[in-house]
């Protein structure tokens, strides 16, 4: 980690499925490094979120 401030981002994770051809995707968010690769998954509830935020954590489909 560069010692930069970290900005909470929205990923979504697609994983296969071990012997077919199914995926599965997940939204998560993410704490990401603007200057360097360095990211971690958001952990534990996540308070004063902005409304787009909440709506795509919501929408699983």
């Amino acid at each position: 980690m560069c010692g930069e401030s970290m900005k909470l981002a929205p990923v979504a994770q697609v994983n296969r499925i071990a012997g077919t051809t199914q995926t599965s995707a997940r939204h998560v968010l993410e704490w990401q490094c603007p200057d360097c690769d360095y990211f971690e998954e958001a952990e534990g509830q996540l308070t004063d979120l902005s409304p787009e935020l909440e709506a795509w954590l919501s929408d699983q489909g």
